[in-house]
């Protein structure tokens, strides 16, 4: 899968698209079918998103971020708040010359995605909200655990948490997977991006949204339940909402032919 580098606001930005190589200073082309900007979780990285660029990268043209202090992009800190990583992505999409574009987040991401939309408008095509909330419940515990090892009193937690049991007890590889992704970002980052997410609170400007979108949520997700999803939806004029049975909150590596799917369909219908 082809990688590249684009200077935004300073950082070296680390991405992936689908199609032809071209010079350093050159723009890939992403005229094929639908642009579509991938924005990952908190704490994670474009990479995550292998199953869904391989696989839409047949009919559009695919383009995920590593977003500052993440994977190989510049930085060792999260940015400052859910707005700034927006004005960030938006950031990135002037510095690859798209004017718009489907914009699909997991997550963090979603929350992202959700809020450029309000203050961005004319440049969402659509969006894809995966595992999301309006409002991200993140527990001051957790947000404490990740303190901790970022100043050296503990260790990375490596937990089954944002996994549905059957992935649990038959895709043990999907799990491991996850944890080598989690281990490419420093800490620092992800304790950050939680802070940053348990700040964000979207719920009164959902209205605002007019772009069409598609809501997908895993069935067994804990982390951000089905009930999430539906405020979202609600909130959304002609929002349409999935859920995908036996995924949780990483429904993107756990189900993936069942997600593709559904996006898939979603990109079709979009006028």
């Amino acid at each position: 899968m082809p990688t590249k580098y684009a200077d935004v606001r300073g950082y070296a930005t680390y991405y992936y698209y689908v199609g032809k190589t071209t010079l350093p200073d050159v723009v890939p082309d992403f005229s094929r079918g639908r642009k579509l900007i991938l924005i990952h979780a908190a704490g994670s990285n474009a990479h995550a998103w292998h199953y869904q660029y391989e696989a839409l990268g047949a009919a559009h043209s695919p383009i995920a971020p590593d977003l500052p202090g993440h994977g190989r992009t510049s930085g060792v800190e999260a940015l400052p708040s859910i707005q700034d990583y927006a004005d960030f992505v938006i950031a990135f999409a002037d510095a690859l010359k798209i004017d718009s574009a489907v914009f699909v987040g997991r997550s963090m991401g979603g929350a992202v995605a959700m809020d450029l939309a309000v203050r961005y408008p004319k440049r969402v095509q659509g969006l894809v909200l995966m595992a999301t909330a309006a409002r991200l419940n993140v527990p001051k515990e957790r947000i404490e655990q990740w303190r901790a090892v970022t100043m050296g009193r503990a260790g990375q937690p490596f937990t089954n948490d944002g996994y549905s049991p059957k992935t649990i007890a038959e895709k043990r590889e999907v799990i491991q997977e996850g944890w080598g992704e989690q281990i490419r970002t420093d800490p620092r980052t992800r304790w950050g991006d939680m802070v940053a997410c348990a700040n964000v609170d979207l719920r009164n400007q959902l209205g605002e949204i007019n772009a069409p979108t598609l809501v997908l949520a895993g069935a067994d997700d804990q982390v951000t339940p089905p009930a999430d999803a539906e405020f979202v939806k609600s909130r959304i004029k002609g929002a349409r909402l999935e859920v995908i049975a036996d995924a949780a909150h990483n429904l993107t590596t756990e189900r993936p032919a069942e997600v593709n799917a559904a996006v898939e369909k979603f990109l079709a219908e979009l006028r």
